[in-house]
C-alpha cells in the first residue's frame, strides 16, 4: 500500500469553494483502480489550510490517478484558487499490522 499524505493552502476567501472542490475529489477518486481511501479535511484554526489523506494499493495505481481525467479536472478546479505552501509526501510502507 502506499499513502499520500500532507496540506496544501488557498488564498483566503478561497475556502468554500476548495472545500467544495476536495469533496467532489474525494467522491471521484474513490471509483479508481487502486484507491482505498482518499480524503481531506480542513483546518479548523487555520480555515485556508487542507491536508488531504489517500491510499492507493501501489504505485502503478497512484501512477494511473495521476494521469485520470479525475486528477486532472481537480487540477483545472484548483488552479484559480491561489493554491501555496503544498507539502505532500509519499509513505511507502514496508509492513503494516493493525494495532
Amino acid at each position: 500500500m502506499i499513502i499520500v499524505t500532507g496540506t496544501m493552502e488557498v488564498a483566503p476567501g478561497n475556502e468554500d469553494q476548495a472545500r467544495e472542490n476536495f469533496t467532489l475529489a474525494a467522491e471521484m477518486c474513490k471509483s479508481e483502480r487502486g484507491c482505498i481511501e482518499y480524503r481531506f479535511w480542513q483546518s479548523l484554526d487555520r480555515p485556508t489550510l487542507f491536508r488531504v489523506y489517500e491510499e492507493w494499493e501501489d504505485k502503478d495505481c497512484l501512477r494511473e490517478h495521476a494521469e485520470h481525467p479525475n486528477f486532472k479536472a481537480h487540477a483545472e478546479r484548483m488552479a484559480p484558487l491561489g493554491v501555496s505552501n503544498r507539502k505532500l509526501k509519499m509513505i511507502e510502507p514496508d509492513r503494516i499490522r493493525d494495532l
